[in-house]
């Protein structure tokens, strides 16, 4: 596996671990991306990050369960509980979003944009693992009940949090390998820390499925449908199966509005 070159810098966090950036990650997941509406995503996102549309009034959001098998570390004998997490099960709220585009047209925001996705909600299973993503990148992490497991039929996610947002989320597993390719792609993540927008990139490899929600089960609380103007109705899925990450730094690209 071709690991990332370049500088590499070390964190200490409140826990004691120490992290090596960018962070080596492996997982697995599965997850949907429904319709919502427009207004409700425009609302919580800061500026100048605008929902990406689908069709007018509607964007999107994207519900995906993770498995982390490895945090951190490096799979040698330099490797001690301090550089190391436990691995732990994570649920992800992301909206898809558009930095750098004025217009509202669907479609017509990718050209001249730079597209991500802002991350909303991140419930984890430790407080470790709370400490990593609130530390060093402002993700919205706290602890709750999840359990996210690769069975046979495929990747099955369970949120119960206490606030009353309840997920039921299977994705099945490919039947064919139409739409699964090995991948290798970077991606943008938002989210706010310190009172400015903080953008992070995040290097992806693995073998991975994106393709219909054919079979998707999806079922969400109401609390979660009405704070987001969810529609329960999955457009597309993601499985991914040993799949290799690189979480790198955050950097500052905005002030926050009203901070």
């Amino acid at each position: 596996m071709d690991v990332p070159t370049g500088d590499r810098s070390r964190v200490t966090l409140s826990t004691g671990h120490e992290i090596e950036l960018p962070l080596a990650l492996s997982c697995t997941v599965g997850g949907v991306t429904v319709p919502a509406q427009r207004r409700r995503l425009e609302a919580m996102l800061p500026a100048p990050l605008t929902s990406l549309a689908i069709a007018p009034g509607v964007g999107c959001v994207t519900l995906a369960g993770i498995q982390y098998h490895r945090v951190g570390g490096r799979g040698d004998e330099r490797e001690t509980a301090a550089t190391s997490f436990e691995p732990y099960d994570e649920f992800a709220v992301i909206v898809p979003a558009v930095r750098g585009s004025r217009t509202t047209i669907p479609l017509a925001q990718l050209v001249g944009g730079e597209v991500g996705g802002y991350v909303h909600w991140l419930p984890v299973t430790t407080e470790a693992s709370v400490a990593l993503g609130r530390e060093i990148w402002g993700y919205p992490k706290e602890r709750a009940a999840i359990t996210v497991t690769d069975g046979p039929r495929g990747i099955h996610t369970v949120v119960d949090d206490t606030a009353g947002a309840r997920v039921r989320l299977e994705v099945p597993r490919p039947r064919a390998r139409v739409g699964t390719s090995d991948r290798d792609v970077s991606l943008w993540s938002y989210t706010t820390m310190n009172g400015k927008l903080l953008r992070s990139r995040m290097r992806i490899q693995g073998e991975i499925t994106v393709g219909t929600p054919l079979g998707t089960t999806l079922e969400i609380s109401p609390q979660l449908q009405a704070v987001l103007g969810l529609w329960n109705r999955p457009l597309a899925r993601l499985h991914g199966v040993r799949v290799h990450a690189w979480l790198f730094d955050g950097e500052p690209v905005a002030v926050v509005d009203g901070t």
